[in-house]
């Protein structure tokens, strides 16, 4: 009985401990809620701002509670004074307080991660203070520094004056302007040094030069419009400062490069125009960073404040992974805001991942995790995602290329397949793109799981693959089935002859009334055909024709007659021959035209025998027309014109040869401009006299024993080609 007593008192014991601690707990609780409460109440109720006297800006917060010294920090570029409250919420309406007093620009309110910031926005860098009283912060900010930056000019000049002092005694002779050939402005400077010192900088669109110790003319100062030229400079101001001359040039616009050298008491600078875009490339391959540009002086700050302070000025959303701690020491003036963070992520051996205004900051090797897991699962949802069929039609290319592109195989290996697989009962052909068929060196666009079918007849594609697979597809087939642009290739082949000629000689010779002839030793013979009037040639024989003739008797007797013929020819003619083949094709597409005659020719064997084959003598035109972006035609030209020779007696056998005229060559030519491709000068000239021997030396009658003939043959070939792109001339109502 006394141990059920004993036992009962001991349970009550138990049941005291725990109810004291049970009173303590919640004692603890009281304070640790009374404190949260008490936390939780400090927030900033209003925001007001004033003008002081001396130009200054007044700055009031007013808080629930009186609040702890924040934390202020200052950049110099852009000029910011920021104010971290700790534990601090805000209760304003709105997060931005325009100012525009004295040196604050604008006041933003943001409140993240148990605390508020507050940033002022200055147009410079100003000097500031800060006080509290009671529940209000007061932050007064001084005045622009007007005579500080007036002050900061005058010592760059006495700087520069006190440099110039060291420098010979330059000057500046002349200055001109002139436009290149490829539209660019030449600024030429003549100076009597050559060895002037000149510094050259870009600074807000202009090109600023400072002669240093330098004279100039009066009659040059002043202000050069040189628009009208059409260059990238619009003006150029030449000015007379202090001891020394400043030339700055003013461009239409920041599409431009220049250069500048200095030769022979010369200095030229060229500005070169560009494209938005090569000047876009030319920017970022000299400095791929284009941010805003930003100083930090910090000492052991933690790089989740660096990202947070990155975070307020360029207004991005940046997300820290749990694992990105540390601290780092910061001295960086006046950098670009993406380089400071490239900076700081670098030396951390984090990285980066941009998504639209949002950047997520991690270690790299969770990064590449990440990217490996989301690859990973794209790759899953891919092969359970269900097939789709959908029909494309293809309007102006050839169904079966599209496909070849579509799965990864060149156009000659498609069209093998499209043969092998073809089906006459639907004029289709089929491709797949599996991964047991696909060559592991070319992925087409179809999925593992796609297939693609092409229906000839129709001209259309029919494809299964995924959805976001198709919608993929129909955008490459929009921008590759357009129509392709035509060009008419014109070629005119001129072939320009003269041809001189000039014969003279004599005829002489004896007959006799029984058609007996005895003629002099000559080329010619008697006429066996009972010609009484047979006469000789004394030298060659002269034209079958002669254009004019002189023939007399110069003694008759009994049975004999002696005559005497002079005979001259002379010649002149002119001929030209045009050739004008055209054809029309399609950009990067072949053509060829020709028109001639087949010369037929025989061949003998010992096994066949005699064999009569054809021989092409043609006019003939193959192109391959290329459309640049400029505008411009390159031409891969061959161009031949070939005639039937004269008829010439070889090995027995009459046979004709062939005169050939041939031109293979690339040329890049502007649409509708005529070039001439080439040409060949061809020149024959001979001068021929023949002779009787010793008769010919006879004084006074030498002339009646020569022949002589002249002939004076001129050609030339001129090949002009011309390339006409076809307008487009297809509306739209």
């Amino acid at each position: 009985m006394k141990v059920k007593q004993n036992m009962f008192k001991t349970d009550g014991e138990v049941f005291s401990i725990k109810m004291h601690f049970l009173y303590i707990f919640i004692a603890v609780l009281s304070v640790l809620h009374v404190q949260t409460v008490s936390a939780s109440e400090q927030a900033i109720q209003n925001l007001e701002f004033s003008s002081l006297s001396g130009n200054k800006v007044q700055i009031k917060l007013e808080l629930q509670q009186t609040p702890e010294e924040p934390s202020v920090f200052q950049t110099d570029n852009p000029s910011r004074i920021a104010l971290d409250f700790a534990g601090t919420a805000s209760n304003l309406g709105k997060k931005s307080f325009p100012i525009n007093q004295g040196a604050v620009n604008t006041v933003y309110v943001v409140e993240a991660s148990g605390r508020t910031r507050v940033v002022v926005n200055l147009m410079e860098t100003v000097e500031y203070q800060t006080r509290i009283v009671d529940n209000h912060f007061y932050l007064i900010v001084s005045a622009v520094k007007a005579v500080a930056n007036n002050d900061k000019i005058a010592k760059a000049q006495l700087k520069q004056a006190n440099v110039g002092r060291f420098l010979p005694q330059q000057g500046i002779n002349g200055i001109d302007f002139r436009r290149g050939s490829k539209g660019e402005g030449r600024l030429m400077i003549a100076l009597n040094n050559p060895n002037t010192v000149v510094d050259i900088k870009e600074r807000g669109g202009k090109i600023l030069m400072n002669f240093l110790n330098t004279q100039m003319d009066a009659n040059l100062a002043k202000k050069y419009d040189v628009i009208d030229f059409a260059t990238p400079v619009k003006t150029i101001n030449a000015q007379r400062r202090g001891n020394g001359v400043s030339i700055s040039v003013a461009t239409v616009d920041g599409n431009f490069d220049y250069s500048s050298f200095q030769s022979e008491g010369m200095l030229t600078v060229e500005f070169r125009p560009l494209t938005a875009q090569e000047k876009k490339t030319l920017v970022q391959n000299k400095f791929p960073f284009t941010g805003n540009k930003l100083s930090l002086n910090f000492q052991n700050i933690e790089v989740r404040s660096v990202l947070q302070i990155l975070a307020d000025f360029t207004e991005l959303n940046i997300i820290a992974s749990d694992s990105v701690g540390g601290s780092v020491t910061l001295r960086l003036n006046d950098v670009p805001w993406d380089q400071a963070l490239a900076l700081v992520l670098k030396s951390k051996g984090l990285a980066k991942r941009e998504s639209g205004n949002v950047v997520f900051v991690a270690p790299s090797a969770e990064i590449t995790k990440m990217e490996e897991d989301e690859l990973k699962a794209r790759k899953v949802v891919e092969k359970l995602e269900p097939l789709v069929t959908e029909l494309v039609q293809v309007n102006y290319a050839k169904a079966e290329e599209i496909q070849a592109l579509l799965t990864g195989q060149n156009i000659v290996q498609s069209q093998s397949s499209s043969q092998n697989k073809y089906n006459p009962a639907n004029n289709t052909s089929s491709a797949t793109n599996s991964e047991e068929s696909r060559s592991s060196e070319s992925d087409g666009m179809l999925s593992p799981r796609g297939s693609s079918t092409v229906d000839s007849r129709t001209n259309t594609l029919i494809i299964r693959d995924t959805a976001k697979k198709l919608e993929e597809i129909r955008e490459w087939v929009t921008l590759l089935d357009v129509p392709v642009r035509q060009v008419i290739v014109e070629a005119r082949i001129v072939i320009a002859s003269t041809d001189f000629s000039h014969d003279l000689g004599v005829k002489f010779g004896v007959a006799n009334k029984s058609h007996e002839n005895f003629g002099f030793t000559g080329t010619g013979v008697g006429n066996p055909g009972g010609n009484t009037s047979v006469l000789t040639d004394l030298g060659t024989a002269l034209a079958a024709t002669p254009q004019g003739a002189l023939a007399m008797t110069l003694a008759r007797g009994a049975d004999y007659l002696l005559n005497l013929e002079i005979e001259a020819s002379e010649g002149n003619s002119k001929a030209e021959i045009i050739s004008n083949p055209r054809v029309m094709t399609s950009d990067r597409v072949q053509a060829s035209i020709k028109s001639g005659v087949q010369i037929p020719y025989q061949t003998s064997s010992e096994s066949s025998g005699p064999v009569t084959e054809l021989v092409d003598a043609v006019l003939e035109l193959n192109v391959t027309p290329q459309i640049t972006p400029s505008g411009s035609v390159i031409l891969e030209l061959d161009i031949k014109k070939d005639n039937p020779g004269a008829p010439e007696i070889i090995a027995g056998a009459t046979t004709l040869p062939i005169q050939t005229r041939q031109i293979i060559t690339t040329v890049q030519i502007e649409d509708g401009e005529t070039v001439v491709l080439g040409g060949i000068y061809e020149m024959d000239f001979s001068d021929t006299q023949n002779e009787v021997p010793w008769f010919a030396d006879l004084p006074g009658f030498g002339w009646m024993f020569k022949n002589k003939s002249l002939s004076d043959l001129k050609g030339e070939l001129l090949i002009f080609v011309t390339p006409k792109i076809v307008k487009n001339t297809l509306t739209l109502n």
